[in-house]
């Protein structure tokens, strides 16, 4: 028994093995994923403020990444956390 299970084991890919591996043990949750895909091409046909700037934003709750602003007075308002940068 064992021995037939080597032979099947050794048959297999590598890759073909550990995708089957995954697709049992850890499936995609799809519901959070397509919803992500639906606002990032949603995001895209937004309106764009005039005088908006991509800056790096400087909270964690950005991550620090480079996220929309959008004038407000003589500074930046971030689109992501509302957080204020700089000056125009």
């Amino acid at each position: 028994m064992i021995s037939d299970l080597a032979c099947l084991l050794a048959a297999v890919p590598g890759a073909l093995f550990a995708a089957g591996v995954d697709r049992v043990l850890r499936p995609a949750p799809a519901a959070p994923v397509r919803a992500a895909h639906a606002r990032a091409a949603a995001s895209r046909f937004e309106d764009v403020p005039p005088g908006a700037r991509w800056l790096a934003c400087d909270t964690t709750t950005c991550a620090h990444l480079t996220t929309r602003h959008v004038p407000d007075g003589a500074t930046y308002r971030c689109t992501g956390c509302d957080t204020l940068k700089g000056a125009q």
